[in-house]
């Protein structure tokens, strides 16, 4: 072989790498390792093959093999990407920073970017974090998971007016919010006189929670509102006056109905402009069916003071490892004299439960109108960041949301209140992974709530 045959087998087996044909790019590749063992491209892409198929020890040897014969940028960053996927993440971030050091504008530039982005974000660096995410947008524009990421520093920094128009490249996403065509026109906020509006549901039941207030202002535009929501939600939005209809929500599916128009529930703090100063936080905006709620107070002793708890979230959201406890960490409250534990987990978690004086309620509640008239019987809630915080605090209940050390956006920085809910006090993990230190906390909080009321 010629060295030009050489470089035309490469690019043969690159194009037949780029279409998945793995086994066919690793016999070409090694061909040309026959004909010359220090080609470093070769060696490079086998490396990636070997990442490909899991072996991520071996393509780590192989890419730094070639970068011994060729200090070359994209070496080093796809070297970063196989060290991000076994975790080394400080080995990782030097990868990714050499890569940009050698070339700031290499091929894959803005995937280096966008992962020094992550590792800067996960440390609290936001501002350091916003530089990368920036520059993988400068050099790849449509690149939606650096806008993404972008939005949710944004709405964490209270940045709400950038950050709601970046949050739309959810649906622009490798793996969309959601995908569906819903072949009507998106509402951007005009009058829905005699129209139809159609808020499709979407993420978590505590996302649906926090931004069902906003329908009052969508019904100031005279329309009929069809709710789209999960069925858990269907009878506590029930109580809702400016909902129409409601229908529940079929996995990837557009609702059989007739409308106007579409928007998802999470764009309207976009639509009504709302920043930091603005936001529609009058509670309660949900309220306990009354009828239920009676059913219940017998449950509850008046003479004591009644605490809801829950410690674990939805284990399919994505942050859920971090977010929830166990309720070893709950049991430090038990001492304090004059309160009763309740526990309002409701699927995975019940089974921590074995301890007699926590009382369970789990058999009363079936879907979120239940854990509302439960709630309405409570004198104080402590919670993870699930749900029930959002529920109880849309209902103006007092409660308190126990926060990870990187809490999401939502409940911004630095601040023990939320501007979302005024009846909801955030106690924050100093240290990550630290959940005994913020227990006491609460623990000692809670003694001095007492004592006041």
């Amino acid at each position: 072989m010629e060295e030009i045959t050489l470089q035309q087998a490469l690019n043969l087996a690159a194009e037949k790498h780029k279409k998945g044909k793995l086994e066919e790019a690793e016999f070409i590749y090694k061909k040309v390792l026959e004909k010359n063992p220090r080609n470093p491209d070769a060696i490079h892409l086998l490396g990636l093959i070997a990442h490909q198929r899991g072996k991520h020890e071996e393509a780590i040897n192989l890419i730094k093999k070639a970068i011994e014969i060729n200090k070359n940028a994209a070496y080093y960053g796809n070297l970063g990407m196989v060290y991000d996927a076994v975790n080394e993440d400080e080995k990782s971030e030097k990868a990714f920073e050499t890569a940009l050091n050698i070339d700031k504008e290499y091929p894959n530039a803005y995937l280096a970017n966008y992962n020094l982005g992550v590792f800067l974000k996960d440390r609290k660096e936001f501002k350091e974090a916003l530089k990368h995410y920036e520059e993988a947008i400068k050099l790849n524009p449509n690149f939606a998971e650096a806008h993404w990421n972008r939005s949710l520093i944004l709405l964490t920094s209270g940045n709400f007016e950038e950050g709601w128009k970046e949050f739309r490249y959810r649906f622009k996403k490798q793996i969309s919010l959601d995908s569906r065509i819903f072949g009507k026109p998106e509402w951007k906020g005009e009058s829905l006189e005699n129209k139809r509006i159609l808020i499709a549901s979407e993420q978590g039941l505590g996302d649906s929670i926090q931004f069902i207030r906003y329908l009052p202002l969508i019904k100031e535009k005279k329309g009929y509102i069809i709710l789209e929501c999960k069925k858990e939600l269907e009878k506590l939005f029930g109580n809702i006056v400016e909902i129409d209809e409601i229908i529940i929500k079929e996995k990837d599916k557009v609702p059989d109905k007739d409308f106007d128009y579409y928007i998802h529930l999470m764009d309207l703090p976009g639509i009504f402009g709302t920043n930091l100063n603005n936001i529609p936080n009058k509670v309660p905006y949900i309220k306990a069916n009354q009828n239920l709620a009676e059913k219940f107070k017998q449950e509850f002793k008046k003479e004591r003071f009644n605490v809801g708890i829950v410690w674990e979230g939805n284990p399919e959201q994505d942050n859920n490892k971090n977010r929830s406890t166990s309720l070893d960490k709950f049991k430090v409250l038990k001492g304090i004299f004059g309160i009763v534990l309740f526990s309002l987990q409701k699927g995975k978690g019940e089974e921590q439960l074995d301890d007699p004086p926590i009382i369970n309620l789990s058999q009363k509640i079936n879907d979120f109108s239940d854990t509302a008239a439960l709630i309405e019987n409570l004198d104080l809630i402590i919670s993870v960041d699930t749900a029930v915080a959002h529920l109880a605090g849309a209902m103006g209940k007092p409660v308190w949301t126990i926060l990870t050390f990187f809490p999401d956006w939502r409940w911004l920085t630095n601040r023990n209140d939320s501007p979302w809910y005024p009846t909801m006090r955030l106690f924050r993990q100093k240290k990550e992974g630290d959940w005994n230190s913020l227990f006491s906390e609460v623990k000692k909080e809670l003694e001095n709530y007492l004592e006041k009321t």
